[in-house]
């Protein structure tokens, strides 16, 4: 038998390397790459030259890659065996978690042509940290409200504020930053040198990547949302739908009300135009912004199931709001069944309540009561 010793027990074995680590490796990698295939050219240089090689394997030519080309051309790069790193660093620049990278805006990222807060650690965890005071400051709209203030601070409307307009204004947020992560955000996005920052850009960073699990919730409410297909949904729409529920984070938290959490969000839905009117990119825009809030993926996609009635979900996600109706089935045997399009529905109305349950398949229907009810 073998002994303990042999087995490996007692034996202190290293710690897993986190995910982000070895993507941030992997990035290394990739520009150490590069650099030997330049010559040891200079940033753009580089940048240049990985374009050419993603543009190879573009077979729309349309400047974006799909994770599958994206992949090819680092195994062409010979960075094999390393498929799920290579697939967490594509998520890491995929920022609208569309499937799709614009592979020359991930090129001039890479090699630091533009601002690149997700690529690099020092400032991904300056950025983290000023995410959370936010958060903690302004709840789900935070990142919204902090807008707001910079483009009042912004005298001359140029978009851009200097250092000591950055950190007075979020000091009035609430947001007091240390002087090295005030500098790391000034250094990530100051373009030029000039010692200003682009706040657009800042907040951009700041909300981050929206999961591609998050962007699939998203998507599936507004698209329940939008019934003809428009790509468009108006406020009133949204008024009549939209449930604010006892777990939405800033209800649970006691800094809104659920009549105040509401017309909070339909402000969000509505803040540029003014129009009453919600496009598909606006929608998807206004809860970046509230996904950067959320830590956890199984909170922000129990909010959204239980916000629009998505009649999906197990566990710690399955949806707690949509109607749910005792059936009798023929042989007296019943079942509590899910109304997935509860929109509108009157709990009280059986035929509506039959109808709706006809129409998603449920044909053996003897009698109904509302679950729960005597």
């Amino acid at each position: 038998m073998a002994s303990a010793t042999a087995l490996g027990a007692g034996v202190d074995r290293p710690a897993a390397m986190p995910l982000d680590t070895k993507v941030d490796a992997l990035q290394s990698r990739v520009r150490a790459k590069l650099e030997s295939m330049t010559g040891f050219g200079d940033e753009a240089t580089q940048a240049h030259q990985l374009n050419k090689l993603f543009r190879s394997f573009n077979k729309d030519k349309d400047g974006w890659l799909s994770f599958e080309e994206f992949n090819a051309a680092l195994v062409r790069m010979n960075f094999v065996g390393v498929q799920r790193e290579v697939q967490a660093l594509f998520d890491r620049y995929d920022t609208d978690g569309s499937g799709f990278l614009a592979f020359e805006e991930f090129s001039a990222a890479l090699f630091g042509l533009i601002p690149n807060p997700a690529g690099d650690p020092v400032t991904r965890s300056a950025m983290e940290r000023v995410r959370a005071k936010i958060a903690e400051r302004g709840g789900l709209n935070g990142i919204r409200s902090l807008g707001r203030i910079m483009r009042i601070m912004d005298d001359n409307g140029n978009g851009k504020l200097n250092r000591d307009e950055l950190k007075y204004g979020l000091r009035d947020f609430g947001v007091d930053l240390s002087d090295k992560d005030l500098d790391t955000v000034i250094k990530t996005f100051d373009r030029n040198g000039d010692g200003q920052v682009d706040y657009d850009e800042l907040l951009i960073g700041l909300r981050g990547n929206m999961s591609r699990v998050r962007r699939e919730v998203t998507m599936q409410a507004f698209e329940k949302l939008d019934r003809d297909g428009s790509g468009e949904v108006t406020i009133e729409d949204l008024k009549e739908v939209y449930r604010v529920s006892d777990d939405h984070p800033d209800v649970a938290a006691g800094r809104s009300s659920k009549e105040e959490a509401l017309m909070q969000l339909l402000d969000n839905f509505d803040s540029t135009t003014k129009d009453g009117v919600v496009t598909r990119d606006e929608f998807l825009d206004a809860y970046k912004g509230i996904s950067a809030s959320i830590d956890d993926d199984d909170y922000y996609l129990l909010m959204m199931r239980n916000a629009w009635h998505i009649m999906e979900g197990e566990g710690a996600t399955r949806n707690t709001s949509n109607l749910r109706v005792l059936v009798t089935r023929s042989d007296g045997s019943q079942q509590v069944v899910g109304i997935v399009d509860d929109f509108g529905l009157d709990k009280r109305d059986y035929h509506a309540i039959k109808a709706a349950l006809e129409e998603q398949g449920e044909t053996d229907i003897a009698d109904i009561q509302l679950a729960g009810s005597s």
